[in-house]
C-alpha cells in the first residue's frame, strides 16, 4: 500500500471521508516530510482534520496550540470517540490532574494534545514538555500571533521559544483569515525558513452578502421579520453589545422564536449550556456578541446577520463564515448605520488605553502596595476608575491592567466575586403587569420567584443568582435579564454581585522607568483605525461584496459572486424577501 493510499484509509477510518478537501493532502504531505507549513482555508475548509490526520502517522505526539479553552474538552471528546487518542491541558484542571496528563502523554497514551498558549507562561511546565519526544506542533488561530491581525495575543509570541525548547519539530500554523501581511509576520514570529504555502482561497461561494443602512430600531424590525419568516432556519445574530443582545433576545422570545443570547459576561454553565442548545437545534437563533462562535462547527447555519458593523474586516469574515459549511446557500447580512463607527471606535479606545492611563494606574497601585507591603490589593475596576484624574472606561482599566501584567511589573492570582441584592418595591401584581404579556418566560419566572421567595423579596436580601436559578430550575441568564428589566422600571432593587480583581505588585518602580513600548502601542492602536476604515468602505463600496473581501486578502484574480446585493443590484431589502422564497 503506497503513502497515498494509507492516509485515505486512515481518513476513512477515523473521519469517514473518501477524499481529501483542496489543500489538506498538500498540507499532510508537507507536515509528513518534516516541512514547517502554513495553511490558509476558509472557515469550515478543514484545517483541523490536517494536523490530526498527521498526528496519527507521526511518531510521537502532536502538541496543538489553540485559544480556545472552553471549547479544548469538546475537540478531546470528539477525537475520542473516533478512536484518535488525545487530550488537554489549560487552566481549567487542577496541577495535580496537570502532572497526571504529562506523565500519560510521556508513557505515550496520547497521539494529540490541546495546550492553551498561556499555560508556556510556566517555565516548569515548559522544562516537563522537553522529556516528551514532540513530533508536530499545531498552531490553530495563527493570525492570533501577528500584531498585525484582528486578533493579537501577546501569550503567542512566546511560541517560538517554546518551539526551540521542545526540539525543534516542524510547525503547522492554521488560518482562516490572515492578509499577506499577516502571513509575513507570522513566518517571522515563529523564525520559520521559507515553509510549504497552502491557500486554498478564500472565495464561499455559497454565501450571498449583504448590506443595509438602517437605524436602530428599522434593524430590529429586519431581524425579527427575517427570522420569523423563516421559522426552521438556524442562524446567529451578532450584536455590538451585552445589552443589545439580551434586548434581542427578549424580542424574539416575545415572538416564539427558540432565541437565546451569548456574551462573555455569562458564566461557563451557561455559556456551556447555551453552546449544547444551538448544536442540538434546541436553539433556533443565538444572538451573540463576538465571543460567540471560535470552534463551533454546526454545518447547517443558514444565516449571520450582523446588528452592528465589526471591527475588522478579518472578524467580519471570519464570523459570517460560519454560514453555510454544509456548502448549501446561506444569507450573511450586515445591517449598518453611522453611529456603528461611534461603538468600534470606543472599544479601540478600550482597547488601547493612552500611556498616561497605563502610568497613573501603576502609580497608583504601587502607593498601594507600599502602604501594605506584602498584601494583595482587592478592587473592582470601577473603584479603580474613581481613583484616577480623568473619567476612564472599565475597559481602558482592564487593557491597562493586562498590560501591566504581561509585562511583569504585576500579577492578577484571582478574579473575587460576592453575591447580589435583591428587594421588591412593588406588590407582585404591579411587577407580573409590568412584564407584559408577551413575556411568557419572564411572567413564568417571576411568579416562581414570588412564590418561593415572597418574604425575603419584601424584606431584601443578599443573594446567589446562580443559587437560586438552580432551585428554580432556570438558567441564570435568564432570572437576570428579568431581574434587570424590573429594576429598569423601579420595580424591583438590584445590586449586582461585587466583581473585583486581586492585584499584587511584583515590581515597585516609580512610574517614570516603566519599561514598556509605548510607541508599539500607539501603533497597534493606529492599525485598529486603519482597518475600521477598510470595514466602512466595504460597507460604502459598489464593489461586488466577495470580491471586495478577497481582495483585501491578496486574491486578486477573483470574480464577481453574481449574487450579492451590489452585482444584483438589488437592496438587501429586496435581496432577503427573495432569498426567503427559496426556503
Amino acid at each position: 500500500m503506497d503513502k497515498k493510499q494509507a492516509l485515505l484509509q486512515l481518513l476513512k477510518i477515523h473521519f469517514a471521508y473518501t477524499s481529501f478537501r483542496p489543500g489538506q493532502e498538500e498540507a499532510i504531505d508537507s507536515i509528513l516530510a518534516g516541512q514547517n507549513t502554513i495553511v490558509v482555508m476558509p472557515t469550515g475548509g478543514g484545517k483541523s482534520l490536517i494536523f490530526q490526520l498527521a498526528a496519527l502517522v507521526l511518531n510521537g505526539v502532536t502538541i496543538v496550540i489553540s485559544p480556545l479553552i472552553s471549547l479544548m474538552k469538546d475537540q478531546v471528546d470528539s477525537l475520542t470517540k473516533i478512536g484518535v487518542p488525545a487530550t488537554f491541558i489549560n487552566s481549567s484542571i487542577s496541577p495535580a490532574e496537570v502532572d497526571a496528563r504529562l506523565a500519560q502523554i510521556k508513557a505515550g497514551d496520547f497521539k494529540i494534545v490541546y495546550i492553551a498558549p498561556e499555560r508556556f507562561y510556566n517555565q516548569s511546565f515548559v522544562a516537563s514538555l522537553r522529556n516528551i519526544k514532540v513530533a508536530l506542533c499545531a498552531i490553530d488561530e495563527a493570525h492570533c500571533i501577528s500584531q498585525w491581525g484582528h486578533d493579537f495575543r501577546p501569550s503567542y509570541l512566546r511560541l517560538h521559544q517554546v518551539i526551540n525548547s521542545v526540539g525543534n519539530p516542524p510547525v503547522v500554523a492554521l488560518t482562516a483569515t490572515a492578509t499577506p501581511e499577516v502571513r509575513g509576520d507570522i513566518i517571522k514570529q515563529l523564525n520559520l525558513i521559507s515553509p510549504t504555502m497552502v491557500i486554498t482561497g478564500f472565495a464561499r461561494p455559497n454565501l450571498q452578502f449583504g448590506v443595509a443602512a438602517l437605524n436602530d430600531r428599522a434593524k430590529m424590525e429586519m431581524i425579527v421579520d427575517f427570522i420569523k419568516s423563516a421559522p426552521a432556519q438556524t442562524g446567529i445574530v451578532y450584536v455590538g453589545t451585552r445589552s443589545k443582545a439580551d434586548e434581542l433576545v427578549d424580542i424574539l422570545t416575545s415572538y416564539d422564536v427558540k432565541a437565546v443570547t451569548y456574551h462573555a459576561g455569562m458564566d461557563s454553565a451557561s455559556r456551556e449550556w447555551v453552546q449544547n442548545s444551538f448544536m442540538s437545534g434546541e436553539a433556533q437563533v443565538v444572538v451573540a456578541t463576538n465571543a460567540f462562535g471560535l470552534g463551533i462547527n454546526k454545518k447547517d447555519i443558514r444565516f449571520v446577520i450582523h446588528h452592528d458593523m465589526p471591527g475588522t474586516i478579518e472578524a467580519y469574515y471570519q464570523e459570517a463564515g460560519r454560514a453555510g459549511r454544509d456548502g448549501k446557500p446561506s444569507f450573511c447580512l450586515l445591517l449598518y448605520s453611522p453611529k456603528d463607527r461611534y461603538l468600534r471606535e470606543f472599544f479601540i479606545k478600550g482597547d488601547n488605553p493612552g500611556s498616561h492611563i497605563i502610568l497613573e494606574i501603576y502609580d497608583f497601585l504601587r502607593r498601594r502596595a507600599s502602604d501594605d507591603p506584602g498584601e494583595s490589593i482587592l478592587i473592582t475596576y470601577s473603584e479603580l476608575g474613581q481613583k484616577l484624574s480623568e473619567s476612564v472606561p472599565e475597559m481602558a482599566i482592564g487593557t491597562s491592567l493586562k498590560i501591566l501584567e504581561r509585562e511583569g511589573y504585576i500579577s492578577r492570582p484571582n478574579e473575587k466575586t460576592a453575591n447580589a441584592w435583591l428587594q421588591a418595591k412593588a406588590g407582585p401584581d404591579k411587577m407580573l403587569e409590568a412584564l407584559g404579556k408577551r413575556a411568557k418566560t419572564q411572567i413564568e419566572i417571576l411568579t416562581k420567584l414570588i412564590e418561593r421567595f415572597s418574604s425575603e423579596l419584601q424584606k431584601g436580601w443578599e443573594i446567589s443568582l446562580e443559587e437560586i436559578a438552580s432551585i428554580l430550575k432556570i438558567k441564570r441568564e435568564t432570572l437576570l435579564r428579568m431581574i434587570k428589566k424590573l429594576d429598569e422600571q423601579g420595580l424591583l432593587e438590584y445590586r449586582p454581585p461585587f466583581k473585583g480583581t486581586e492585584i499584587k505588585v511584583l515590581k515597585s518602580v516609580d512610574s517614570a522607568d516603566l519599561n514598556l513600548d509605548f510607541s508599539a502601542l500607539k501603533a497597534k492602536e493606529q492599525r485598529a483605525y486603519e482597518k475600521l476604515d477598510e470595514m466602512e468602505s466595504y460597507v460604502y463600496s459598489d464593489l461586488c461584496r466577495q470580491q471586495y473581501i478577497l481582495n483585501y486578502f491578496g486574491d486578486h484574480n477573483s470574480k464577481k459572486c453574481g449574487q450579492c446585493d451590489v452585482c444584483l443590484k438589488q437592496g438587501p431589502t429586496v435581496k432577503t424577501v427573495s432569498y426567503l422564497g427559496d426556503y
